[in-house]
């Protein structure tokens, strides 16, 4: 995760791949980098320059989700909460341009 996140604030793109339990990957990236047959490959990362800029993500606005040298119970959402907007908010923003959420 260090290095997704490091990548990522260096303007990298970043593809993570599970390899566990992926026989094509183990068949194809093993003999690559010379890995003996008794030991799997766990995670494959892939690092580049991006093909395109990257889109602004819609976050929730920072006061919203932090608190300065305190708890602020402004902040915090309970399991209720977090199930509602599970169900009415979250395929609204996921993976998409801050300037097209409905």
């Amino acid at each position: 995760m260090s290095a997704h996140l490091a990548a990522a604030a260096l303007g990298y793109a970043v593809w993570w791949i599970t390899a566990i339990g992926q026989d094509d990957i183990q068949r194809q990236i093993k003999p690559m980098l010379a890995v003996p047959e008794e030991l799997s490959v766990i995670d494959v990362m892939c690092f580049g320059p991006p093909a395109k800029p990257s889109y602004k993500r819609w976050k929730k606005p920072l006061d919203q989700i932090m608190s300065w040298d305190r708890f602020n119970p402004e902040c915090a959402t309970t399991v209720a909460q977090i199930d509602e907007w599970i169900k009415s908010m979250r395929h609204k923003v996921m993976y998409r341009d801050e300037s097209k959420i409905d």
